[in-house]
């Protein structure tokens, strides 16, 4: 059964809110009996103290990030994303981006560039965290380099933080290819929709052979995303991709694999990491609004607040988050 929780923080009954804030009908993610379990996933339990980290990788003077250096190498091997996106053209410069409550999740994010409206696919248990991360100015959304996972704390405690939890640890995880599954609740885009029930272990294991190396990150480095419109849609081009790296050393680390299939990597499960890419590519579009185009990303952040109670969110419990593959 669905737990529907209603949040009343102190801040808003003390009126400490801004005009217009208001906090979320939040939906708490029930999973499937042994669900966790049947993936090979120990819950944090009591262990949520050290859940949550932040880490932004250090620029040159021309601000290109150094994914080798050593303070990113012993803190992520995980999912780290750095890029910024570009318009493809200067007509599509800085968009007026926003939230249409009218609409569904995963249609939810609109913009008008050059004169037309146009959707962004990316649904709202996915936008809500991703601004926040943005907004934090870190690079790091999940890493996993000692005994236990960890969480940016914008997806702790979140759906988009479980599913980064299953797609960091992949290759290590009992029948990755349903790991989403594990969670019973109805969800848009992740345990409902077109692609929530396609299976294939051929593809899952390709992907999970080449995962087999010491050191991973999931990452953006170098990609070039470029949004523009096209026929009412939002386009992000741009892929992020796996790399191997040898950190063994205890000095900068050195790429020695690069796995950027796209296409097999969504094969291996669609809902895991169509996730992934989207973050991937939302986070660039972002991150070019932060820094090119500050009035519109203070458009769009009072606009996902001020439509939060319509958005469709999901909770975990941060002792129901996964913390470590047994």
């Amino acid at each position: 059964m669905t737990v529907v929780v209603r949040l009343l923080p102190v801040a808003a009954l003390l009126g400490l809110l801004s005009p217009g804030v208001v906090e979320a009908d939040e939906t708490q993610i029930v999973f499937q009996e042994r669900g966790l379990e049947n993936l090979g996933i120990k819950p944090a339990g009591r262990r949520t103290r050290n859940l949550t980290f932040e880490h932004t990788a250090r620029r040159d003077v021309s601000g290109t990030p150094d994914l080798m250096a050593v303070e990113t190498v012993r803190v992520v091997g995980g999912i780290i994303f750095v890029e910024q996106a570009r318009p493809q053209s200067a007509e599509f410069a800085c968009p007026s981006v926003g939230i249409d409550p009218v609409e569904e999740s995963g249609r939810r994010l609109t913009a008008d560039i050059a004169d037309q409206r146009v959707t962004g696919l990316i649904y709202d248990w996915e936008l809500e965290p991703l601004v926040d991360f943005v907004r934090s100015g870190s690079d790091a959304l999940f890493t996993y380099m000692g005994v236990h996972g960890e969480y940016h704390k914008a997806f702790a405690g979140k759906l988009a933080g479980f599913n980064l939890f299953l797609l960091d640890t992949f290759r290590s995880i009992r029948d990755p290819e349903r790991a989403h599954l594990a969670v019973k609740t109805a969800v848009p885009g992740y345990t409902t929709g077109p692609d929530a029930n396609r299976v294939d272990a051929q593809a899952s294991d390709a992907l999970t052979r080449w995962m087999r190396r010491s050191h991973l990150m999931f990452t953006d480095l170098d990609v070039d995303f470029v949004f523009r419109p096209d026929e009412g849609e939002l386009i992000v081009e741009g892929d992020p991709y796996w790399i191997s790296l040898d950190s063994r050393r205890g000095g900068p680390g050195r790429i020695t694999g690069r796995f950027d299939d796209a296409a097999a990597t969504l094969k291996a499960n669609p809902m895991v990491f169509g996730s992934g890419f989207r973050l991937a590519k939302y986070a660039a579009l972002f991150r070019y609004l932060k820094a090119d185009c500050p009035e519109q990303w203070q458009s769009l952040r009072r606009s996902v607040a001020k439509h939060k109670r319509e958005l469709d969110l999901y909770t975990i419990p941060m002792r129901q988050m996964p913390y470590a593959v047994r």
